[in-house]
């Protein structure tokens, strides 16, 4: 079957024997490429070949301007708007938000030939209806906003009359030209026939400087259409063609090289995908199964990527054996890892705090991989910073933090400069920091990073000339605004044959093309088609009224694309996401549904649900035996001393036990931004450690608490800025924990305070540290128990043993109703720890009556909640005498005995 192009020369072989005679214009240049090697193909002599136009350059051609860039435009349009009388002002950086959606409503008035003093009137008309209120009053609010729906129609001529000195024009502006120069400029070339070639969806503009053509003689059409989408008025593929037949009559009711090609035999796989990695995997194994199966080069297939965001796991996905692919849309430089290194750079500079450099981002610059050669070059080791920074929670990090991390200075003030971050400033900081990678990356031979690299420089020599040329950039908001705004276009191209191998593209870029097999990844609603969306300040229903595109229309060329990538193909693989959500399309796309009702193309399609191989996976075990060699590391962490702690953990969850105990593994050190609650508890301790320290061996005094309390703001900022802050000042949740702990401290002392107003409370012990061995029956060596008391007094002759918990504890975590709920219930682990303090305190002191009791400070007003059993309903006894300590002592035996006994293993706990 021959392809579009071939049948398109074959309608003409006047251009072999009259090259000169003829003009082949078509919608892209990558479709003009392909139609010049097919001359070349079939030539037999050599020639001069015709002249090939893409349409915005023969647009351009006729019109005689030059198009600008989009920031040329977004400047230029920005400097009329500063002049336009009647509209508020506002700076660049805001005006850039909604600059170039202006813009772009310019380029589809024009682009359509609208009359615009009449779209614009309207508007400022419906603003001024939807703004009426019955009494005619106003608000500030509402005045602005209709001046600025007034002051459109003059900012649009004053913008268009601009270019014009420049001889610039946005695409519409050209267009609207071309249109008006066409009827003069087909006049001087009427010895030229000027062939269309593969059009569809045609704006006013181009219908009316094609027809201009087809109605002076020296022009001609041919289109590239199926009678199955064409003759069915319902059918959306066939639109804009339906349309053209209707409204141009030089078109005499036919369209030249309209074929029923869709009904040729064909294989048409549906398949359903989960995620959209997983398309571009799948893609890579269909491609692996083609050369497999037909050994060879590909060449005669193309893989349509329906998201383009799609291209970076689809090449790290295609086939080793595969001899030569074109990747024809270029890779985007913002999904470039080093372009993400400046943006992470611009971001931080603009949310440095006068005392630093906010630590997020400083961990994510030293551990970019970009950055990994710069640093080993300069002996600089940034995993070690990174564990230093984290381990010391600096939350702002100064000079003398990046001097103790070992950054030599020449990277700090190109990384992290304690300077005024002018814009000017920041670009020469950026290309000395380009300067610097270029000359390590290109020893270490990354071509790729080399490349975006110089392309960055380029982008910010180009910004840097616009800071002279334009005083708007002042800020480093509107710095990172316009950067995005100049990347979003910026692409590295692919170098390679561009006729050779598998073809990797984007769907508009298959125009005018065939292959006779079709990869389409992505084939869901909101991607084929896009859907609704109007980005645009003009609303719908007046694009509706003024002939603009709509949704509809968009959707409609999206229909055409996909409908004649079906015409010729000979295989076709349809790849869909099964689990949609919102960033990557949402449902299978209508087009599926279409084609597999389809009365022409049903009859090929099969749908499948493609997913991975499923693998027994090995059971992970829920326990650990206790070997030999465990119960060894058992003895040795026994004779150093269990603490209280660590035995309640146990009683919790054995398996914790087991990893810090035995396995030894602490928890990985975490930046905390805000303060955790471990912290917030280490803080609180060792305050009142300092308050209560002196008073050691003396009963409380209310003159020296009350002197406490004045001073307690003081140590408490100075203790949290020691165990947390590092010198970073408190804000946001870091303040109110500040405050916080201030109150728990004040209400604490208030409480004491109040109590020695009834008791006398003498100081035994603050942060006191207990050991003690225990014989355990079965086991031939002595275990230690060691534990640290936060506050041991002295009540009324009575010793009371006391423990601060700053999390929730409640009196029934420390009630029990038997001795083994001690040792048995994860709900009394806090009773455990109380009980084995006492117990060590009884062995060192002679005292037989001893109380113990937790202070919980998120439960403060509860005050001392004490230990007891629960002999009869609401009923407590105490007082922890040589009886009760000894019935403990058994349970903690048969603790340990558990602990050591090796057919009992670790295991996880039941779930409640």
């Amino acid at each position: 079957m021959a392809s579009f192009l071939e049948y398109t020369l074959d309608q003409y072989p006047e251009w072999e024997t009259s090259p000169s005679n003829y003009v082949f214009i078509l919608p892209s240049k990558r479709a003009g490429f392909f139609l010049k090697n097919l001359m070349a193909q079939r030539t037999l002599h050599t020639l001069l070949a015709p002249d090939i136009w893409s349409i915005e350059d023969f647009v351009g051609d006729i019109a005689g301007l030059r198009y600008a860039s989009e920031v040329q435009l977004l400047f230029h349009l920005y400097e009329v708007y500063l002049n336009e009388k009647n509209l508020e002002k506002e700076s660049f950086e805001s005006f850039s938000k909604w600059g170039p959606l202006l813009i772009q409503d310019f380029n589809e008035i024009d682009r359509y030939l609208i009359d615009s003093k009449l779209l614009f009137n309207t508007l400022s008309n419906l603003q001024e209806i939807r703004n009426w209120s019955p009494d005619g009053g106003s608000t500030p609010f509402m005045d602005k906003r209709l001046s600025f729906w007034r002051g459109l129609e003059s900012l649009y001529r004053a913008f268009g009359a601009e270019l014009l000195k420049h001889n610039l024009g946005y695409q519409g502006m050209v267009y609207r030209k071309a249109a008006e120069e066409a009827e003069k400029y087909c006049g001087s070339l009427l010895h030229k026939k000027h062939v269309f070639v593969g059009f569809n969806a045609l704006n006013e503009a181009e219908s009316t400087i094609i027809r201009t053509f087809l109605k002076a003689g020296n022009g001609d059409t041919v289109w590239d259409a199926d009678p199955s989408y064409l003759d069915n008025p319902y059918h959306e593929a066939g639109l804009y063609m339906r349309r053209h037949l209707k409204l141009w009559p030089e078109l005499k009711g036919s369209l030249k090289g309209v074929k029923g090609h869709l009904s040729s035999a064909k294989a048409i796989h549906v398949i359903g995908i989960p995620k959209t990695v997983a398309q571009a995997k799948h893609s890579g194994l269909l491609l692996d199964n083609l050369i497999k199966e037909n050994k060879s080069s590909l060449s005669d297939t193309a893989l349509i990527l329906g998201n383009e965001m799609l291209l970076t796991p689809v090449l790290h996905s295609l086939p080793g054996n595969i001899s030569a692919a074109n990747v024809t849309m270029g890779f985007p430089l913002k999904d470039s890892p080093a372009v993400q290194l400046f943006e992470t750079l611009l971001l931080q500079s603009r949310q440095k705090v006068e005392k630093g450099w906010y630590i997020r981002g400083v961990l994510e610059v030293l551990s970019h991989p970009i950055l990994k050669p710069l640093f080993q070059k300069a002996t600089f080791e940034p995993d070690k910073a990174r564990k230093f920074l984290i381990r010391n929670n600096i939350i702002q990090a100064n000079e003398v933090s990046f001097t103790q991390i070992g950054l030599p200075k020449e990277l700090q003030l190109i990384l992290f400069p304690f300077v005024d971050l002018t814009p000017e400033h920041q670009l020469q900081r950026f290309r000395n920091l380009i300067a610097l990678l270029r000359d390590v990356l290109f020893e270490e031979k990354d071509r790729i990073t080399v490349e975006v690299l110089f392309r960055l420089d380029q982008l910010f020599l180009q910004i840097s000339q616009l800071c002279v040329d334009y005083p708007y950039i002042t800020s480093l908001r509107t710095l990172e605004s316009l950067f995005k705004e100049l990347l979003a276009d910026e692409k590295l191209d692919f170098e390679g044959q561009p006729l050779e191998g598998l073809q990797i593209m984007g769907m508009l870029e298959s125009r005018n093309l065939d292959f006779d097999t079709v990869i389409i990844t992505s084939v869901n609603e909101g991607i084929l088609p896009s859907g609704k969306s109007n980005n645009s300040f003009i609303p719908f229903d007046v694009k509706r009224e003024f002939g603009l595109p709509t949704y509809k229309e968009k959707d409609a060329v999206y229909a055409y694309h996909f409908y004649r990538l079906l015409q010729r193909a000979k295989k076709v693989f349809l790849l869909y996401n099964t689990e949609p959500d919102a960033l990557e399309g949402g449902e299978p796309s209508r087009f599926l549904s279409q084609i597999r009702t389809d009365s022409v193309l049903g009859k090929y399609v099969t749908a499948s649900i493609a997913a991975p191989p499923l693998r027994a996976e090995t059971a992970i075990p829920k326990y650990i035996s206790k070997s030999e060699s465990l119960i060894l590391k058992l003895k040795q962490v026994a004779e150093k001393g269990f603490s209280p702690t660590s035995l309640s953990r146990y009683v919790e969850n054995p398996m914790t036990f087991y990893k810090e105990k035995v396995l030894g593994i602490k928890e990985s050190n975490i930046l905390e931004e805000t303060i955790a609650p471990n912290t917030f508890g280490s803080v609180l301790h060792e305050v009142l450690e300092d308050i209560y320290k002196p008073m050691v061996g003396y009963s409380l005094d209310p003159k020296t608490l009350a002197a406490e309390i004045l001073k307690a703001p003081e140590r408490v900022e100075a203790t949290f800025n020691k165990l947390y802050l590092m010198g970073a000042p408190a804000r946001g949740q870091n303040l109110i924990a500040l405050k916080v702990l201030t109150q728990h401290v004040v209400s604490f002392i208030n409480q004491d305070l109040e109590a020695i107003k009834k008791q006398s409370i003498r100081i035994l012990g603050i942060e006191e540290t207990l050991i003690s061995s225990l014989s355990v029956p079965g086991l031939d060596f002595k275990v230690h128990l060691t534990g640290t008391v936060d506050r041991i007094e002295e009540v009324n002759g009575r010793i009371q043993i006391i423990d601060y918990k700053s999390g929730q504890v409640l009196p029934h975590h420390i009630r029990i109703k038997s001795w083994s709920d001690t040792v048995q219930s994860k709900d009394k682990a806090k009773a455990l720890q109380l009980l084995c303090y006492a117990w060590l305190y009884s062995r060192s002191s002679t005292q037989t009556n001893l109380t113990a009791g937790i202070v919980s400070f998120k439960n403060l007003n509860a005050g001392k909640m004490w230990f007891g059993l629960e002999t009869a309903p609401r009923t407590y006894e105490e007082l922890l005498g040589p009886q009760e300590l000894q019935q403990f002592e058994g349970e903690l035996i048969h603790l340990i005995q558990e602990l050591f006994n090796p057919d009992i293993p670790f295991r996880y706990p039941d779930p409640d």
